[in-house]
């Protein structure tokens, strides 16, 4: 909570003002609104150097879904960070994280996580890659995803359902769409495109992830796999280029 003095202070305080107003447009439905992660990493209780956050909100993350946002300003760049260590100031304490890793790497490969997930050269790039997500996503985030995965869809892992016209469903990532055609992305990581009227009579977008929900995991392995998840801090292995943001500012 923030004394009155300090409330005062910021009231006069126009580069934390304006960084407030530029990461909640911009930054804060990844990264919260407290900037401590969520679908973004935490930025207040693992910051990073000035200079290389202005670099990655400038040039985004190559194979994330961290856009570049090259249209600010200097100056938009540096109250944000104002902003950012503004935050740091009454950041809470780390999260503690409980089990073991190397039984959670037993864990994730008991439970077919591969098959889905990738994790430097190995496994599948159906879901979200696993390289680096002990460094971008904080430990709550990593457990809620395991046990409710629903609670927050990436739009680019988002599942349609297909109804074909010889009475089938096919299930699978949408990758494009249109008013009359769409494009999945399969499990077995083929890509299908169905025309609505010619092989599909109906999309329907799924609201529900297409990772099982591990809400009856036993709490001794859940605990291990978030922490064997945690240790995960390599490089991406995509090469997707960045995309730009369009700018809300």
């Amino acid at each position: 909570m923030l004394t009155p003095l300090v409330f005062a202070l910021l009231l006069f305080s126009p580069p934390v003002n304006d960084g407030q107003a530029l990461y909640r447009s911009n930054c804060a439905f990844c990264h919260g609104l407290s900037g401590l992660g969520g679908r973004g990493p935490d930025l207040v209780r693992h910051p990073k150097p000035d200079a290389e956050i202005k670099h990655i909100i400038r040039q985004g993350i190559p194979g994330t879904t961290m856009p570049s946002f090259g249209g600010f300003e200097d100056a938009d760049l540096d109250n944000i960070i104002a902003f950012l260590k503004h935050l740091r100031g009454g950041a809470p304490a780390g999260e503690k994280v409980e089990g073991d890793p190397a039984r959670g790497k037993q864990v994730y490969a008991k439970n077919g996580c591969g098959n889905c997930h990738q994790i430097g050269m190995e496994g599948s790039t159906y879901g979200p890659e696993l390289t680096r997500v002990g460094g971008a996503r904080p430990v709550r985030y990593l457990r809620e995803s395991i046990v409710d995965p629903s609670a927050d869809i990436p739009p680019e892992f988002e599942g349609v359902t297909v109804l074909t016209t010889d009475g089938k469903k096919v299930q699978g990532i949408r990758v494009n769409q249109d008013s009359f055609s769409i494009q999945l992305r399969l499990p077995s990581q083929q890509f299908r495109s169905f025309i609505k009227g010619e092989d599909a009579k109906e999309f329907v977008p799924d609201t529900k992830s297409l990772m099982p929900a591990y809400a009856k995991m036993p709490k001794a392995d859940l605990d291990d796999l978030v922490a064997y998840l945690t240790t995960l801090r390599g490089e991406a292995n995509t090469g997707a280029r960045t995309k730009q943001a369009e700018g809300i500012r």
